[in-house]
């Protein structure tokens, strides 16, 4: 397979008459997918005896036509490319899943701007338009997920990500062994740091507690939704802030964890991801296991 992320040919069949924007959108094919084949003719083929033949969005099909779109970035800029190891997990023409090292950034931002993941993948894919679906903090290291084309970016964000993490905690547990934290979560004074707040937005994390260690535990965090430092912002609260974590634990010395391996980031790991393919829609389930927590 090519590794370029420049074209996808996707080819379909129409399932009743009407214009090839009313049937795309039948297909599950998002307005902005559509809003982009209409940049240029070719985009959008009909399929007549083998051979393709250009057509517009506003033009008819009739039940049973064989047609096929190209999603194609046509406004491609120059990403700076980052020399860097990516543990790239699965790849194909529409997805691929990241196991992101602690330390890398996922967005290209100031402070980080061309050591990202962004800039790593691009040193390996060359210049393309980078889509992330599920973002993770710069030191939570573990599985995420980029999309290559614009259609499977635009499935993948309306569509359920069950993400599960695992953290080690600050303290002794003393509570329940599994439960739910509903709290909502806004903005401390309009920057970068969360709390917890009546009138901020819902924020749910499913939690389980695993194991005790001297001075901190282990526990799982599945995400009902997705808020900035969510879980961070959860731990905290309860007042077992993750170990390291050096925004939200007002001790984040370093420690040494149940294998050894001395940790001074933020103890978590998006540990398992499980989506359906944006396109052919097969249930897909990736696991990986935190550094801190690996046998040796």
């Amino acid at each position: 397979m090519e590794r370029g992320i420049l074209k996808r040919r996707l080819e379909y069949v129409a399932c009743f008459d009407g214009e090839v924007a009313d049937v795309l959108s039948g297909l599950g094919v998002s307005t902005a997918v559509c809003t982009s084949l209409r940049k240029q003719l070719g985009l959008v083929c009909k399929i007549v005896d083998g051979e393709e033949v250009a057509i517009r969005l506003n033009q008819r099909l009739d039940s049973g036509d064989r047609f096929c779109i190209y999603l194609t970035d046509l406004d491609v800029k120059e990403v700076p490319k980052w020399d860097m190891p990516v543990d790239i997990v699965y790849e194909d023409e529409d997805i691929a899943v990241i196991d992101k090292r602690a330390g890398m950034a996922v967005i290209p931002v100031k402070g980080h701007f061309g050591r990202s993941l962004a800039n790593a993948l691009a040193n390996i894919w060359g210049d393309f338009v980078y889509r992330p679906v599920n973002r993770l903090d710069r030191d939570t290291s573990g599985l995420m997920i980029v999309a290559k084309n614009q259609l499977a970016h635009c499935v993948l964000a309306r569509e359920h990500i069950d993400r599960e993490y695992v953290g080690l905690c600050s303290g002794t547990y003393c509570g329940d062994s599994a439960g739910v934290w509903d709290y909502p979560i806004d903005r401390l004074d309009g920057g970068f740091k969360r709390y917890i707040c009546d009138s901020g937005k819902r924020a749910v994390t499913h939690y389980k507690f695993v194991r005790q260690y001297d001075g901190y535990f282990c526990a799982k965090f599945v995400l009902e939704t997705g808020r900035t430092h969510q879980i961070r912002v959860h731990t905290a609260y309860i007042g077992h802030p993750l170990c390291c974590d050096r925004l939200y634990n007002p001790d984040p010395s370093a420690v040494i964890c149940p294998n050894g391996f001395k940790l001074d980031r933020q103890a978590l790991h998006s540990c398992r991801i499980t989506f359906r393919h944006p396109i052919d829609g097969r249930e897909m389930t990736f696991f990986s296991q935190a550094e801190f927590l690996k046998e040796v």
